[in-house]
Formats: C-alpha cells, structure tokens, sequence
C-alpha cells in the first residue's frame, strides 16, 4: 500500500537532531468501474420492464379489437335436408333391413313392404325399399307390422356431407354479417372449437311469432372441409354456441342483403 507525508518536524534534543515524521495512507482508488456497470445494470432492467409494459399493453389491445371484431350469432341448430322413403300406397312393413345411425350406399334395401290393395300376383304386393342415395339413417318411421299410410315416410336419412348450422339472427345483428364471413363454433360433440362459413340467409318461417317481436333472419353456416368428417357424426337437432368474425370477407355481399 502506497502513503505520503503528510509532515515532518526537525527539532534539536540537547545534542541531538530529532526528526519526526508523520504518514498517513493514501484514500484507495474510486471505483469508477464497478459503478458505471451497475448504472448499466440497473438502466437495463428499466429498460426491459418499460418493453414487458408496452407488449403487455399492445396484447390487452389487441385482445380487446378481437373481441369486438368477434360477434355472438347466437344459438345454431345442426340441420340436414331429410331424404324419405316410402311407398306411394298403403303398405304393411314385413321387415326392416336398416337401424338409426347406420350409414347406408345408395340403392341399399330399407326394408320390406307388403301393399294392402290387391295386385296382380303376390309378387307386385312385396315390394323392396331402397336408399335413393348414401346416407345415415334418422328415424325409422313405421315399424315391422305396422302400416303405412300411402306417400307417409317410413324410414328417413340424411346426406352427412350436407349437414349446415342454422341460426335466427336479429335484423340489427345481422347487419354486420357479410357472405362469406369464418364463423366458429363449439358445442356438444365437437373435439374444441371448429370453423364454420356463412353461406347464405334465409327467411324465418314461424307462425308463432308474437306480433311485435323483433324480426330475425336465418343464417346457414357450412362446416369448412377440415371439419366435415367431424360433424358427419353428429345428430341434426343439437345446438352450438357460434360467433363469427366481422374482419373476414371484407367487401362481400352483405347478408341482409341476400336474404
């Protein structure tokens, strides 16, 4: 360790020449390093708490944007279009070849009937049902043993890949819709939520409608490819949860519009 003088005195003692000398140590050097690396430090935790703040912020932005672009459609019933079969005259069921939810091809034997009014021969009083196309089975309408009635369905089936979501929207609501537009739906059956594209409007037909009541329109969504193996499982009639997503099909028609 290095020291300096801070003083010497020189004084004589009888004969002799004293000399007293005084030292103090020198202050240690500043450490100018250290502290210009802790500035450094502390600037930079500033620095990056100020950017956390700010992606947080955009994100809460953004999130609220999303949620405003993203509309409550409302309840969505599973719909198909029904393919009846039966008999244009009255006929006993003697056998049924087919069960509800089984997935039959086209031309597939139904079932068995029996006509009621006399024919040439009991060969043109047994008549075979057929599928007119692929399908799955709905509802059996008239069991073995009963009769039908002339034009009544006795077993019906629906396309799977025809099935659609529909749902009643209100005029104001609807406004915000275009053709086109992704729609996301959730509901009983479905592994999460699925997308869904707004297809077209079409007028609700309900005679029990109060007068007075606000006017709706009915919305048919079709599943997007992707989801279609998925909803050809399901049964028509279940409800979902849709929202739809006012960003997409920007410049479309606008659904009121193609009602």
């Amino acid at each position: 360790m290095s020291a300096t003088i801070d003083n010497v005195r020189t004084y004589d003692n009888d004969s002799t020449r004293v000399i007293e000398r005084t030292t103090r140590a020198a202050p240690p050097p500043k450490r100018r390093g250290r502290s210009a690396l802790r500035v450094a430090r502390t600037s930079l935790v500033v620095l990056i708490l100020l950017a956390a703040a700010g992606a947080g912020g955009t994100h809460i932005v953004r999130q609220r944007l999303a949620e405003q672009n993203m509309v409550d459609a409302g309840t969505a019933v599973l719909i198909a279009q029904p393919i009846t079969v039966g008999s244009a005259d009255a006929a006993v069921v003697t056998d049924m070849l087919t069960t509800e939810r089984t997935s039959v091809t086209a031309g597939a034997v139904l079932a068995t009937i029996t006509l009621t009014a006399d024919g040439d021969g009991d060969t043109r009083r047994v008549q075979k049902l057929q599928a007119p196309a692929a399908g799955i089975v709905t509802k059996i309408n008239v069991a073995p043993g009963q009769i039908a009635r002339a034009g009544e369905p006795i077993v019906t089936l629906y396309d799977p890949a025809k099935v659609a979501f529909a749902v009643d929207v209100p005029l104001e609501k609807l406004r915000k819709f275009r053709l086109g537009m992704t729609a996301h739906v959730t509901g009983p059956g479905l592994p999460g939520r699925i997308t869904a594209t707004l297809e077209k409007v079409e007028p609700k037909v309900d005679a029990g409608r109060q007068a007075g009541a606000e006017d709706e329109l009915t919305v048919v969504l079709r599943p997007d490819p992707s989801a279609r193996a998925t909803v050809r499982t399901l049964v028509p009639g279940l409800q979902f949860a849709v929202v739809v997503d006012t960003t997409t099909a920007v410049g479309s028609t606008p659904a009121v519009n193609s009602a």
